[in-house]
């Protein structure tokens, strides 16, 4: 898609790679499981947070950049940029301003709720020198129906070198965080490694 990525660098060091993305954190129970599971496979991962659960978890979020990760912005009310592009605009700098107050640092991976990108939210990014990613692999892990193991096998399946993986924090991360738990293992034995998305 013009203006967004979909994908990052297919190889380091001659490794595959896979880039994980978490949506709609921090999540009190969620959170800390993705962080174990990260931590478990020397992985990393890019946490696109809602503003309005930043705030009710600061902790949180400074955790995600203590360990090595990175936090982009998910906006602040996970409005669709197709009905209201202004609003949706106006979310990402409210929750801009949040995130950058918690992590002390500048925030400019912006993924837009339900992948919805408008041009004006494509030249807000450039202008402002930020980055919208989306991904390329989505195994649907906000589905109660989807058990770990069937969306570990599609992502292992499914995953191409530089793909980008969407999952999900909240409810859906105890299905998502014993989905990865199973895939990474069976990657890391065909050789894939699970760096951080390069910066923008």
């Amino acid at each position: 898609m013009p203006g967004a990525i979909v994908r990052g660098p297919t190889h380091v060091e001659g490794r595959p790679c896979l880039y994980v993305t978490v949506d709609d954190g921090p999540d009190a129970e969620g959170s800390p499981r993705w962080l174990d599971v990260l931590a478990r496979h020397d992985a990393r991962a890019v946490f696109f947070l809602s503003a309005g659960r930043a705030k009710d978890h600061p902790d949180l979020v400074r955790q995600f950049a203590e360990a090595g990760h990175r936090v982009g912005s998910h906006g602040d009310d996970h409005v669709s940029g197709w009905r209201s592009p202004r609003a949706v605009r106006a979310s990402f700098e409210r929750a801009e301003r949040v995130l950058e107050s918690l992590v002390r640092a500048p925030v400019r991976d912006v993924r837009p709720p339900y992948g919805r990108v408008t041009p004006g939210l494509v030249r807000w990014a450039r202008e402002g020198r930020r980055r919208i990613v989306l991904w390329d692999l989505m195994p649907g892990d906000f589905l109660p129906s989807r058990s770990p193991s069937a969306l570990a096998d599609e992502i292992v399946r499914l995953v191409r070198p530089g793909s980008i993986l969407a999952l999900h924090d909240g409810p859906p991360a105890r299905r998502a965080v014993a989905a990865l738990d199973l895939a990474l293992p069976r990657l890391a034995a065909a050789g894939w490694t699970v760096p951080l998305l390069p910066a923008p």
